[in-house]
């Protein structure tokens, strides 16, 4: 008979509780620094663990031992793992959870379910299994198993198979011998090898031996998952945020195209709003009562988050050129949590496939991810002159005398700061000026950074930016890549007609070096369009989105009809040339007045 090893725990958390040791201490990083249990977020996930009762078991447990490990205890069900998890907090968080069957001298390795064995990941050079590593080679699996370092189960004097246990070992047939040549080799083409089977946990009839090929190739498939350790692209951020988006219910902002602020403001207060439906917007023009449309899909959402991402740059809560903003202090912006909203804005805007502000300094930047403590304040990050001036005066003190003078003419800005007015020493400038720059450039907009980033943090926007600094910079600064005419060419490529050599055809052969040299003209920058104007026109975005447009843009022709002037389809990102002109003086004249003249558009 076996019995189970009684081990009382000195001390047992409950499971998921990743604070204490073994011996119920708290636990701290490399380094010393001590550090507490983590709060549930976006990287928890979910899976079964099951802790093995024997140290030498091979295959996945099945049928009665499995429930007779779930009703003694060596199995969690819907344990809680979190991503961030290093590999010592993994490994501390299970054996936590299992203290009552490991106690304290017992380890254990982790091991995955391939087929009906049991596997040990195999990790690439200087890599530990940690909790993100986990959550990937653990995609479409249910259960973690436990191998421990000894048997849980003390066997007094019998032979393996003949085990009858307090926990219901199961019991197997007698393994069959395999039929063999006069040579010794056998013939069935699944030999039973020594160690195919462990008698605890497989039956032959459930299928326990794999073919060596196959454990070769799960194994192999293991090892790649782990070992491709590579950081995630922008792209492939952005698709997972995309991903949070519910395409089946929707929510709309009617605005207008004067003051898209106004109208983005009143639906995100509605209660019923939801940033996570998809976003369809409504243009109203400011000269006609009549909304443009009714329906979007796709054209004006691309429109309405371009039009967005301008309004915001010129609100007054930001100071510098239009290509280098830096917040500023604005207690009625404060007040009406506007910081807050516009940090909401911008993460719906990067949710929703709508591109990134482009306008943030790099300061700006630098803040948004690492906060003030991480930046050296200068005297240029002072938006108010009057305030520069104060402090250079005081910078500029080359005496005593000099430098009390401008302290004290200077008493209401240090007192607003915190700084103290004593001057002892000439010495004392550099702590006063040190002092003062940073209040005014960096401590006064704590409210509005905090507000601003609390918007950001809308679906794990502004976490994903704090974690991929590098990728993101592009989205939030300045735009620098020149559009030309030849990457219009490529966004919107032409589609021609069929067959070739058809009347349609050959009409559209002469008509294609007519919109080629267009772009090229408007490249150049004399025409009263620009290549952007294009793009706005045929798509509603002035930029390629960083995932792309969808559907993928194209150029046809108007061949049923005899307007003169270019017709587009937003959502379906459709540009439609005219085919009614005969030299390319006239074509060139109509598309520049039609793209001139398209102010608003219906939704298709």
């Amino acid at each position: 008979m076996v019995t189970i090893v009684n081990r009382t725990p000195l001390y047992c958390p409950r499971a998921g509780t990743s604070t204490f040791t073994r011996r119920g201490g708290k636990r701290k990083r490399e380094g010393g620094q001590e550090f507490t249990k983590r709060a549930k977020g976006t990287c928890e996930f979910h899976k079964e663990v099951i802790l093995l009762a024997r140290s030498n078991s091979k295959v996945v447990p099945r049928q009665g031992l499995r429930h007779s490990l779930i009703s003694h205890g060596f199995c969690r069900s819907a344990f809680c793992f979190d991503r961030a998890w290093t590999a010592s907090e993994l490994t501390n968080s299970l054996s936590s959870t299992f203290f009552h069957k490991l106690g304290e001298q017992v380890s254990f390795r982790m091991m995955l379910g391939c087929g009906s064995n049991l596997m040990e990941p195999s990790l690439g050079p200087n890599q530990e299994l940690d909790g993100q590593l986990l959550f990937r080679v653990m995609k479409g699996k249910n259960a973690l198993y436990l191998l421990p370092s000894t048997d849980l189960v003390e066997d007094a004097k019998t032979p393996e198979s003949d085990i009858e246990s307090d926990i219901d070992l199961p019991q197997y047939p007698p393994r069959q011998p395999s039929n063999r040549t006069e040579s010794g080799s056998a013939t069935s083409p699944y030999p039973v090898t020594d160690d195919s089977i462990d008698g605890q946990d497989g039956d032959l009839n459930d299928g326990l031996m794999m073919i060596q090929d196959e454990r070769n190739d799960v194994d192999a498939a293991i090892a790649l998952s782990l070992t491709d350790n590579r950081a995630p692209s922008l792209d492939e951020l952005l698709r997972e945020l995309n991903s949070q988006v519910n395409g089946e219910e929707v929510s709309i902002f009617n605005v207008n195209r004067d003051d898209v602020i106004d109208g983005t403001l009143r639906g995100l207060k509605r209660r019923s709003f939801n940033p996570f439906k998809r976003v369809s917007a409504v243009f109203s023009s400011s000269i006609c009562a009549e909304a443009e449309g009714a329906v979007d899909e796709g054209g004006p959402t691309r429109e309405f988050f371009r039009l967005l991402n301008q309004a915001v740059c010129r609100l007054p809560i930001w100071f510098g050129p239009d290509d280098s903003k830096m917040l500023t202090l604005k207690s009625t912006g404060v007040e009406d949590r506007l910081y807050y909203y516009v940090g909401q804005m911008i993460a719906m805007s990067l949710i929703h496939g709508g591109g990134g502000p482009h306008f943030l300094s790099e300061t700006m930047f630098k803040l948004l991810v690492s906060g003030p403590e991480s930046l050296e304040a200068t005297i240029d990050h002072i938006q108010s002159e009057e305030i520069k001036g104060t402090i250079m005066k005081i910078s500029d003190s080359q005496d005593i005398n000099t430098l009390q003078d401008a302290v004290a003419g200077a008493l209401i800005l240090l007192d607003a700061a915190g700084v103290s007015p004593v001057v002892r020493t000439l010495s004392d400038k550099e702590r006063i000026v040190k002092e003062m720059v940073y209040h005014f450039a960096f401590y006064s907009l704590v409210l509005p950074l905090r507000q601003f980033r609390d918007g950001m943090g809308l679906g794990s926007v502004l976490k994903k930016v704090i974690e991929n600094p590098e990728l993101f910079k592009p989205l939030f600064m300045s735009y620098t890549a020149k559009l030309t005419a030849a990457k219009v060419q490529e966004i919107i490529p032409i589609a021609r007609s069929q067959p070739t050599g058809s009347n349609r055809s050959n009409l559209e052969e002469r008509l294609i070096p007519y919109w080629l040299d267009f772009l090229l003209d408007l490249e150049e920058g004399d025409e009263e369009i620009t290549l952007e104007d294009v793009l706005i026109f045929t798509t509603g975005a002035d930029k390629e989105p960083p995932l792309g447009f969808s559907p993928k843009p194209s150029v046809e022709f108007q061949h049923d009809s005899d307007n003169p002037l270019p017709m587009a389809n937003t959502c379906g990102n459709i540009l439609k040339l005219p085919v009614s002109h005969e030299n390319y003086e006239m074509f060139k004249k109509f598309l520049i007045m039609g793209i001139q003249c398209a102010g608003g558009f219906g939704f298709a």
